[in-house]
């Protein structure tokens, strides 16, 4: 076996998704409801602390990229970039939003329709335009900044202090230097590692049945279990294709192709669809969201028993930062020879628009559908799932099938890249040493993405999405607090070494 390996917390992490997945299995009705009393324990007594996190990252990363440490650059003084921009923006994108923004983007504004916020009234005027407002703000600068703030507080100590180690302990540096072995640095490395899986297994539980469903309209497969297995089977070959080709020619070209294949479907929808309603409805999305962003970072739906807080915005919050880590050292990756302002700005500007975009087109074309009596899409949904949902909006294109083959492509390389850029970062956090331009071996990404498939499976096999939206919060929780301690870190290592230079 590697002498590089991590055997503790390989060993650990293995052990802990046998840990919760095997008991799921067995008695599946159980193990849902306690996780879901697990989620209202800690949305209801906790929400509010999520709620302050985002906007609390907000004004950090505001602070770090106009301030004088703006300008600080990722590696030496003179490095370039080592990928090109749209490369960069393609890689970062794909291991940021994953398969999940697939779903959501084209039928979240269904849930907030039916169930508005603010005291909107179910199926209204005012509940349409919170329902193509809300996913916009959900996948926009604050999930970018529960992103970018562990990038920052990990790439600095990698890249400027030239600290041998790509793993979240990285990020508390500043306290742990000479300590990278000692055990609170292996404690928030075991943290990081089943929150990662948490957050990436919530994904791909998003993702599965979504895929299924496609491939089920295409080729007439009856969808179930089955398919959804043979589904993450599919994405695992890919993605093996894609560790045996390396981080260049695998990672970052699926990105690009998908990148590519994306604007595409998306360009198709947008003047296949209600192209003018989509036009409007955006616009005043984009509108909505700016005007009222303030209030809705700080509401926290006090005086209603609505839950739509709770449900949808501290379960948003707490995926972004229980993937935040992972979405981190996988930029740290690929950001070499940037400054801190670029990456702020790169990930909170192209990161928003890219989600916008999906909202905007995809979400605006079915709701069209909805608003215009051609499709009652909340009538699907009611009978069978919002997957359902997705493919019958879908059907009501000109050349359905190919649009609906582009959507099934988009999903599965979003999957895959998910997978590729999961278990990369898995591999490095079980790895004692990773230097700026070393990859992990081959078998251990491979392994940990044959392991990053068991507990999604398990998460369709017990509830689907809503058992997924659970999980994803109660392994974020310890990932929230010690996020408060990497940034404190980054800000006295930044104070500490600027002053050094001055």
């Amino acid at each position: 076996m590697d002498a590089n390996l991590d055997k503790t917390n390989f060993t650990a992490t293995l052990f802990v998704i046998f840990l919760v997945s095997v008991p799921l299995v067995l008695n599946p009705e159980g193990g849902a409801a306690l996780v879901q009393q697990s989620y209202a324990f800690i949305a209801t007594n906790f929400g509010w602390l999520y709620a302050l996190a985002g906007i609390g990252a907000i004004l950090v990363l505001a602070w770090l990229a106009f301030g004088r440490y703006g300008k600080v650059r990722l590696g030496a003084a003179d490095e370039t970039p080592e990928y090109s921009t749209y490369s960069w923006i393609a890689m970062l994108f794909c291991a940021g939003v994953g398969a999940g923004l697939m779903y959501w983007s084209a039928i979240e504004w269904a849930y907030y329709y039916d169930g508005p916020p603010f005291g909107a009234e179910p199926h209204s005027v005012e509940a349409a335009k919170w329902a193509s407002s809300y996913g916009i703000f959900h996948w926009g600068f604050t999930a970018w900044a529960f992103y970018c703030l562990p990038t920052l507080a990990i790439a600095y100590p990698f890249y400027a202090q030239k600290v041998p180690v790509l793993k979240y302990s990285v990020g508390c540096h500043y306290w742990l230097e000479g300590k990278e072995e000692s055990l609170p640095a292996r404690a928030m490395d075991f943290l990081f590692m089943i929150a990662m899986i948490g957050g990436a297994g919530s994904s791909l539980g998003f993702s599965t049945p979504l895929i299924a469903a496609l491939i089920s309209r295409l080729t007439g497969i009856e969808t179930g279990f089955g398919l959804e297995v043979g589904v993450v089977l599919l994405c695992v070959i890919i993605f093996a294709t894609s560790v045996y080709l390396g981080l260049e020619r695998g990672i970052k070209r699926l990105s690009d192709i998908n990148m590519f294949v994306a604007l595409v479907l998306l360009a198709f929808v947008f003047v296949a669809g209600p192209s003018l309603f989509i036009v409007k409805t955006s616009l005043n999305s984009i509108g909505t969201v700016i005007q009222n962003y303030v209030a809705m970072s700080f509401w926290t739906d006090p005086f209603t028993e609505s839950r739509f807080f709770e449900d949808w915005t501290v379960f948003y919050w707490a995926w972004w930062i229980a993937y935040g880590p992972f979405v981190g050292m996988f930029v740290t990756r690929i950001s070499r020879g940037r400054t801190i302002r670029q990456v702020i700005g790169g990930m909170l500007l192209y990161g928003t628009l890219g989600g916008a975009l999906f909202y905007m087109v995809l979400g605006n074309f079915s709701l069209g559908l909805q608003m215009s009596g051609e499709l009652d899409v909340l009538a699907v949904m009611a009978q069978s799932d919002g997957n359902q949902a997705i493919v019958a909006s879908f059907d009501q294109l000109p050349l359905a099938g190919l649009a609906i083959g582009l959507f099934c492509f988009v999903s599965i390389i979003f999957s895959a890249t998910t997978y590729d850029s999961a278990s990369y970062i898995l591999a490095s956090s079980a790895s004692h040493r990773l230097h700026p331009s070393e990859d992990p071996p081959r078998w251990h990404r491979s392994f940990w993405a044959v392991a990053l498939a068991i507990l999604p499976l398990t998460l369709m096999y017990i509830g689907g999405i809503k058992v997924a939206q659970t999980s994803v919060l109660v392994a974020s929780l310890p990932i929230l607090l010690t996020g408060v301690l990497s940034t404190i870190a980054l800000i006295k290592s930044l104070q500490r070494d600027h002053s050094a230079q001055e």
